[in-house]
């Protein structure tokens, strides 16, 4: 499940993933939420965060996932994601290697250190 808001700036999309991530989530909440982002900003942040309640994503998300850095290939400046490493580590770098932006990854403990990461100007 994905649950997609507003963040701390208005050209920061944050994406709240927990519980079991499917083809309707990116298409239903994910797509739209940033292409309306991208009707402001020609380019745009994204916070991931996995919650613990995160159980795993399916083979067409991770597909939609891997067309969505395609078809926006410069529609991102940074993406951060937050995530419980020890348990999640090998996936969370699978999905940062996708897309075509730099892409840190931060366990969840380092929320303030991933905020001024998200915030460097490059």
């Amino acid at each position: 499940m994905l649950k997609v808001s507003s963040s701390y700036a208005d050209d920061i999309l944050t994406i709240i993933v927990s519980g079991w991530v499917n083809h309707q989530d990116i298409e239903s909440q994910l797509l739209p939420a940033i292409e309306t982002k991208l009707q402001d900003y020609a380019c745009i942040r994204l916070w991931y965060e996995f919650s613990p309640e995160f159980e795993g994503i399916s083979v067409g998300a991770l597909w939609d996932d891997a067309m969505l850095s395609v078809f926006h290939l410069s529609d991102f400046s940074r993406v951060v994601m937050i995530a419980d490493m020890e348990k999640l580590g090998a996936m969370v770098n699978a999905l940062a290697f996708m897309l075509p932006c730099p892409v840190k990854i931060f366990p969840i403990n380092e929320r303030t250190e991933a905020r001024a990461w998200l915030d460097e100007i490059e």
